[in-house]
């Protein structure tokens, strides 16, 4: 080997690093569902302060207590830490710590789905209620597929460290869906603070 070999075998072995790229599909990812998200958002806030011949909750129509929005972001928050507490594992070449932080924020994201679902069917509205009917809706449904997405990955997450296939030196995997949960987790803070925002200012 000479020395102008060694630049080149550098060189190729970062190109041939698969988690530069995916690093870069899953920030584009949270890119753009954080601008789906954002959108709601100003949705929400646009037709509160519109108010439309009082559309926004109409006469004898019925809202949220915004504590509904708090415990289920408070639930995946605490996932959110159980998964960093496993991340926090592996990079100290903890395996077991890694699988039972998994295992933890797993539960704690399906309890959260299970309360989103109880939630949503028990409204009492429907989408055609009036604009915050709807644009509350839409969050929880919004909400419903980010928490499946996630359990998809701790689940994949969870099996790789089962199989041994994630170590102390190879866990960008686990890195990378950690970005994802705690996009998740404060997504659900956002809709939790913009859902506290009720009655509109303009009513009349």
């Amino acid at each position: 080997m000479t020395a102008g070999t060694v630049p080149h075998e550098h060189l190729a072995e970062h190109a041939h690093d698969p988690s530069r790229g995916q690093q870069v599909g899953v920030i584009l990812l949270i890119s753009a569902d954080a601008a789906f998200v954002l959108s709601l958002v100003f949705t929400y806030f646009y037709l509160r302060g519109l108010n439309t011949e009082n559309g926004w909750i109409p006469a004898g129509s019925h809202t949220l207590s915004p504590a509904n929005g708090w415990i289920i972001a408070a639930v995946v928050v605490l996932s959110a830490l159980a998964y960093r507490w496993g991340d926090l594992g592996i990079q100290a070449a903890n395996q077991r710590r890694l699988m039972t932080g998994t295992a933890l924020a797993m539960l704690l994201l399906l309890a959260d789905l299970g309360l989103q679902i109880w939630r949503m069917t028990s409204m009492p509205f429907g989408a055609g209620t009036g604009s915050y009917a709807s644009t509350v809706l839409v969050m929880a449904g919004a909400h419903v597929v980010h928490l499946l997405i996630t359990a998809l990955l701790g689940v994949a997450i969870w099996n790789r460290a089962r199989r041994g296939l994630i170590s102390g030196t190879v866990n960008w995997h686990v890195r990378l869906v950690g970005y994802w949960w705690y996009w998740v987790a404060t997504s659900a803070v956002l809709i939790a603070f913009t859902t506290s925002f009720v009655a509109s200012p303009h009513v009349g």
